[in-house]
C-alpha cells in the first residue's frame, strides 16, 4: 500500500515537472512569445507575428513537430511587452522568447538561451542640428525603452559621454519615444540601433532626426528559454544552427529586414556561434 501510494504521489506530480517537449509531445501546442513594438525582429505586420526572430522561432517549432513526434503541432502567439515579457516566462505563460533579447550574464541566471541570431548596439537619436550631442544633453530630458539593457546601461554611458546630470524617461514603445524626440520633449533617444533606425523608416517624421556616430553598446539577441529546459534549448540551438549553416538566415533577413547593409559583426555571428551536427 505504501509503495503504491508513492506511485501515485509521483504520478500526480508528474505534469508540474514536464518540461516544454514534454507537454508539447502530449498537448501539440507550443507558446512562443513575441513583442507587438520591436521591428524588424518582433513585431504584427497584417494582424500577424512577424520579423527575424518570429521567422526562427517558426524554424525552431518545426523542430519540436519532429522531435515530439507532432505533425499537428500549432503555435500559439502571445503577445509580450519589453516590461512584462520575464515574467510571462517564469510564471509558464510562454515556453519561449521571440524577440530582440540580449543575453546577459544575470539574466543567464535566471534564464536559458540559444545561440547569437544577432548583434546590435545602443545607438543614440538627437534632432539634427548644429548643437546636437553628448555634451548639450546635461540638465537635460532624454528618453528610452523601459525594461530594457539600455535602459541599464544609459546612466553609466551619458556620464563617460559628457551627458552627466540628464533626467532619464522611461516609454512603453520606442515609436512613443520617437516621437516624443521628434515633439521636442525629449533631447535624445536611446535605443538599440537596427530597432530605431527600422522604426524611423516606417515613421518618417517632419523634423529632422540624426544618430550619433558609432554605437555605445554590445547586444547580442537570442532566443530565451525557462531555466533548465535543456531539450528546448538545443532544438533552438540546432534550428538555428542550420538556417545559419545553409543561408536561410539570409533569406529571412532580407524578407524582415529589408535591403541593409549588415555589419561585418553581424555576419561574423553566422559563421562563429554555427554548431555542427
Amino acid at each position: 500500500m505504501i509503495l503504491r501510494a508513492l506511485f501515485l504521489l509521483c504520478l500526480l506530480a508528474a505534469p508540474a515537472s514536464a518540461d516544454v517537449m514534454d507537454r508539447a509531445a502530449a498537448g501539440g501546442e507550443v507558446a512562443f512569445g513575441h513583442r507587438t513594438d520591436a521591428p524588424p525582429f518582433s513585431h504584427l505586420e497584417a494582424g500577424r507575428p512577424a520579423g527575424l526572430a518570429v521567422r526562427l522561432c517558426e524554424a525552431v517549432a518545426e523542430e519540436i513537430s519532429q522531435a515530439a513526434g507532432r505533425a499537428d503541432l500549432r503555435i500559439r502567439w502571445v503577445p509580450v511587452t519589453a516590461a512584462d515579457r520575464f515574467e510571462a516566462l517564469e510564471s509558464g505563460r510562454i515556453d519561449m522568447l521571440c524577440g530582440p533579447t540580449t543575453q546577459t550574464l544575470a539574466r543567464r541566471e535566471r534564464f536559458d538561451f540559444s545561440i547569437p541570431y544577432f548583434i546590435d548596439g545602443m545607438g543614440a537619436v538627437f534632432r539634427a542640428g548644429p548643437g546636437a550631442g553628448f555634451p548639450a544633453l546635461a540638465g537635460e530630458v532624454v528618453g528610452v525603452l523601459q525594461g530594457t539593457t539600455t535602459a541599464a546601461l544609459l546612466p553609466g554611458i551619458l556620464a563617460a559621454e559628457g551627458g552627466a546630470g540628464a533626467e532619464i524617461v522611461g516609454y512603453e514603445s520606442h515609436v512613443d519615444g520617437l516621437e516624443a524626440l521628434a515633439s521636442g520633449h525629449v533631447a535624445a533617444y536611446f535605443g538599440d540601433a537596427a530597432i530605431l533606425r527600422y522604426q524611423l523608416g516606417l515613421l518618417r517624421p517632419r523634423t529632422p532626426l540624426q544618430f550619433a556616430p558609432g554605437q555605445f553598446s554590445f547586444e547580442p539577441y537570442a532566443l530565451t528559454m525557462r531555466r533548465g529546459e535543456t531539450r528546448l534549448r538545443l532544438l533552438a540551438d540546432a534550428a538555428l544552427s542550420r538556417a545559419f549553416r545553409s543561408g536561410a538566415v539570409e533569406a529571412m533577413i532580407e524578407e524582415t529586414l529589408g535591403e541593409v547593409t549588415l555589419s561585418d559583426l553581424v555576419l561574423s555571428i553566422y559563421r562563429v556561434v554555427t554548431l555542427p551536427e
